[in-house]
């Protein structure tokens, strides 16, 4: 092993250290402790990890936003599935109604035709 396989485990936990110290901070105090300094003649050490951080949470809100959107058009989806499957229904449900309808009206016709003897000629 190298040193800096040694090393890695102390990397790591200061660089979480550094970014529960920034968390603690704020993402808003962070960002104005670098636009106080330029980039160029920064004389804060942590500026790279802070920007790192940054990062970090940008990536981290994009993903958030992403999934946010996925899931937003997933049901939309689903919804225009449901509107379409109920239209078929309400259109099955209008062709029967209307067939009892065309049933009930040709009995109504036959009624009447039978008590106004008009088919009386059926019946010798």
């Amino acid at each position: 092993m190298t040193d800096n396989d040694n090393n890695e485990p102390d990397r790591r936990a200061a660089r979480e250290a550094r970014f529960r110290r920034y968390e603690a901070a704020g993402e808003a105090s962070i960002r104005a402790d670098l636009e106080e300094t330029p980039e160029a003649d920064s004389a804060d050490p942590e500026a790279a990890s802070k920007r790192a951080w940054l990062r970090t949470k940008d990536a981290a809100r994009q993903d958030e936003q992403f999934r946010a959107m996925f899931a937003s058009v997933s049901s939309a989806n689903d919804a225009a599935q449901l509107a379409r499957d109920s239209a078929q229904a309400s259109r099955r449900s209008a062709f029967w109604t209307m067939i009892a309808a065309l049933a009930a009206t040709a009995g109504v016709i036959i009624n009447a035709a039978i008590a106004l003897g008009w088919l009386d000629w059926l019946r010798r």
